[in-house]
C-alpha cells in the first residue's frame, strides 16, 4: 500500500492516491458499519478515529470522551458507539491497553503493525482530519445539490 499524499482542497478524488480517494468516498457516506467495510477499508475507518486521539496514556472515561467527540467530528459518517469503536481500535491494534482495562495508550505509527502504518501517515498527512473530513463531506453535498439543480431545471 503506497503513503498517500494530502490533496489540495478541492481536488477531485481521481487525482490523489488510491487509498485517499477511497477514504474520500468513504467519508461523505452516512451509517457506515465497521463490520460490513471491506478489509482495505476497515484501517482508514479505525485510523480515523485512532488519528484524533491524543499521544497520552488515557483512563477508560478519557478514551471515551475522546471517542465521542471523534464520532461527532471525523468519524461522524460512522454508525457505531465510542464502547465497540474502542474495542475495534483495541482489536485491530491502534490501542494499546493494560491488564486491567483501565488504562489505554495510542500507539505511535512506529509501532503499528506494518500493515497499519502507510495508514497512519496518510491520515497524519492529511493535517487536521476533522477539518478535512467536514470539507469533503461539504464538497460532496455542494456536488449533490448542484446536480439536483441541474435536474430540476430539465424537469
Amino acid at each position: 500500500m503506497d503513503i498517500p499524499a494530502a490533496p489540495p482542497a478541492g481536488l477531485a478524488p481521481d487525482r490523489v492516491s488510491p487509498p485517499i480517494a477511497s477514504l474520500q468516498r468513504l467519508v461523505v457516506k452516512d451509517g457506515v458499519h465497521l463490520g460490513g467495510l471491506p478489509a482495505a477499508q476497515l484501517p482508514w475507518a479505525l485510523g480515523c478515529a485512532w488519528a484524533v486521539l491524543p499521544a497520552e496514556t488515557l483512563s477508560e472515561a478519557d478514551v471515551n470522551r475522546a471517542l465521542k467527540a471523534a464520532l461527532a467530528g471525523p468519524a461522524c459518517w460512522l454508525d457505531t458507539d465510542h464502547v465497540e469503536l474502542r474495542r475495534w481500535l483495541v482489536d485491530a491494534g491502534w490501542l494499546q491497553r493494560d491488564g486491567y482495562g483501565r488504562a489505554y495508550d495510542k500507539r505511535a505509527p512506529a509501532q503499528l503493525a506494518p500493515p497499519l502504518q502507510p495508514v497512519a501517515a496518510g491520515l497524519l498527512g492529511l493535517g487536521d482530519l476533522g477539518a478535512w473530513v467536514a470539507r469533503m463531506r461539504q464538497q460532496h453535498e455542494q456536488a449533490r445539490a448542484a446536480r439536483r439543480q441541474a435536474w430540476q431545471q430539465l424537469a
